[in-house]
């Protein structure tokens, strides 16, 4: 009987030690990703890097449409519809409070800048714009490589279009909506 327990934990040990070395170590999670970046006001490209477990950082060039100021969802004090649109470079910082960057829970704090272009009294004319803000959110990387988020937050917008004040310059803390999906690597 001591034979028989003795062949059986030998065969057991060889059997385990010869399905580790063909056993394929785990894949590193994603470091980069390059993404659409796809929020309230703004759709456009960006990339996004691991700088830590726990940090990423993100640039992108976004197109940039105020919804919230040119349809004047906000009651009959927006009375007058505008036309303000541009470009703006959107950067942020995602922090991943699980060390599981660039998937799980994020808290992100962000910044944007850039020219925008309105009619003001008939004429078409340029101004910048400005936005920051907190979001907070949720990624997930589907078969390693398709990273989608998904986060809500909210925001201080404004504008400022030359040639007077008033309507189509605005400023105010609005809420902001992020979707993000991208291919990780």
């Amino acid at each position: 009987m001591k034979s028989f327990a003795a062949l059986a934990v030998s065969v057991a040990l060889a059997t385990e030690a010869q399905a580790e070395p063909n056993a394929a170590p785990p894949a590193p999670p994603p470091t980069h990703v390059v993404l659409a970046d796809l929020g309230l006001h703004v759709v456009g490209v960006g990339y996004q890097v691991n700088l830590r477990k726990w940090l990423a950082a993100q640039v992108a060039l976004d197109g940039y449409v105020p919804w919230t100021e040119n349809f004047h969802i906000f009651g009959p004090k927006h009375a007058e519809q505008t036309d303000v649109a541009g470009l703006v470079v959107r950067q942020r910082l995602f922090f991943h409070p699980f060390s599981n960057a660039p998937a799980g829970l994020w808290i992100s704090p962000f910044a944007q800048y850039g020219l925008v272009w309105a009619t003001r009294d008939g004429k078409k004319v340029a101004g910048g714009a400005v936005a920051g803000g907190l979001s907070l959110g949720w990624s997930f990387v589907v078969v390693r490589h398709l990273l989608l988020g998904l986060g809500a937050g909210a925001q201080y917008n404004a504008a400022d279009i030359t040639g007077g004040t008033g309507s189509p310059s605005f400023g105010a803390f609005r809420p902001t909506v992020d979707i993000l999906l991208g291919y990780a690597f």
